[in-house]
């Protein structure tokens, strides 16, 4: 393996936050007036602050600022005007609006989107790019905060929960759309984010996001979904269409149009319904679709990425701080959460970067907690950090995302 060498002058965190584009930053300050009546511990401070307890994932606010004036000398480095104690993070994360920290988010989303995208798509598999995944996660709380569902404890005690609703694009592995909600939070509050979508697209959702107006509004404005279907919905059987060898090969048992909707609902969602037998599970699914020109196995291949996003949820529970908290009020918890996608994005901004780099999200998420404050050059660390037999040292490497400088 090469040798590593100290050959940057703002340390890896400081080439991380070079990501983000800090006149809008600025601009989302003044708008939102985050700094009125600051001393000294900026929102820049903060968020940096709080970048820097995700991603080593430190156990509270003491570990937090001990680790930070650890490198005392190297915070000049990453814009910070000085050294915060525990008191004084902690008021920030009561006080300051975590409005700030979501637009920041979507800022940083709207500046590098085109860097996720992925171009490996085979060609007769296009409709894996058109592909919209909709799901959430819940996070369970220390105490009770945010209002969870379920009973309460045998000793009579609750625990809050905060649950993160999530939409993200198949080719990009990012999520494109958030909203952070109690844990009792219905999913299908969720449903009306998703009415503006561009046309030929293909939603993807579980069956808990059952809305009969917004699947009508989908079919008028060439958008597609593919579902589960749900024991309460009301079904007019229609004809049943003929299943091909690959259907029948895959595992389809049948695909029949019907028409869904309430009692009370004049106008009916018209659809497909596709019997699916999972020989793994040793049950049947049923799944509904507007679309009526794919085949019926191809619309079961697209249910079946939806996992795809519940791999995006534990990419971010096993390598970000994400599941437990260094602040014990709701506002605190949605500044940490949207710390924890902010370094996602500046994690796979990195990752997309290094074009050569070939080392998994969990394995570069190490290397940055370990040499999160070292002056080293991102792109030497994930270059160098992999098999030295895959990159030999008179490779010649491609123009990256790191040499084109801050945005």
């Amino acid at each position: 393996m090469d040798k590593i060498t100290r050959n940057s002058g703002m340390p890896v965190l400081g080439q991380l936050l070079s990501f983000i584009p800090r006149r809008n930053f600025n601009r989302l300050v003044g708008q939102l007036g985050t700094d009125r009546y600051t001393k000294r511990f900026t929102s820049w401070d903060h968020l940096v602050c709080m970048l820097f307890a995700v991603i080593e994932n430190v156990g509270g606010l003491r570990e937090l600022c001990s680790g930070l004036a650890a490198h005392n000398q190297s915070l000049k480095h990453l814009g910070m005007s000085s050294m915060p104690c525990r008191s004084t993070v902690s008021d920030a994360n009561m006080r300051r609006c975590s409005e700030l920290f979501e637009k920041t988010f979507i800022s940083i989303y709207k500046q590098h989107y085109r860097f996720f995208s992925d171009s490996n798509i085979p060609k007769n598999e296009k409709w894996l790019s058109r592909l919209f995944l909709v799901d959430s996660t819940t996070v369970t709380l220390f105490k009770n905060i945010m209002k969870a569902c379920g009973n309460a404890m045998a000793n009579g005690r609750r625990k809050g929960g905060v649950k993160i609703h999530t939409g993200m694009w198949l080719k990009e592995q990012v999520p494109s759309l958030i909203m952070i909600t109690k844990a009792a939070e219905n999913d299908k509050n969720f449903m009306p984010r998703f009415k503006k979508l561009p046309a030929q697209t293909i939603v993807v959702f579980d069956k808990a996001y059952l809305n009969f107006g917004l699947f009508i509004h989908w079919s008028k404005n060439d958008v597609s979904f593919v579902s589960r279907l749900h024991k309460r919905c009301k079904v007019t059987w229609g004809n049943y269409n003929l299943l091909t060898k690959e259907d029948e090969q895959y595992g389809i048992l049948g695909d029949c149009r019907a028409e869904l909707g309430h009692s009370q609902q004049k106008q009916k969602v018209k659809c497909r319904i596709i019997k699916f037998y999972d020989n793994k599970e040793q049950r049947e699914i049923e799944f509904i679709t507007n679309d009526m020109q794919l085949a019926a196995c191809t619309i079961a291949e697209i249910y079946k990425q939806r996992w795809q996003i519940e791999l995006l949820f534990k990419r971010l529970k096993q390598n970000l701080k994400i599941t437990s908290f260094i602040g014990d009020n709701e506002n605190a918890i949605r500044i940490q959460i949207w710390c924890a996608l902010i370094a996602d994005l500046l994690v796979q901004i990195a990752r997309k970067g290094s074009r050569r780099c070939r080392l998994s999200y969990s394995v570069i998420c190490g290397l940055f907690r370990l040499h999160l404050m070292n002056y080293v050059r991102v792109t030497d660390l994930l270059l160098k950090s992999a098999d030295p037999n895959i990159y030999p040292k008179n490779i010649q490497l491609a123009p990256n995302l790191f040499d084109l400088g801050p945005p």
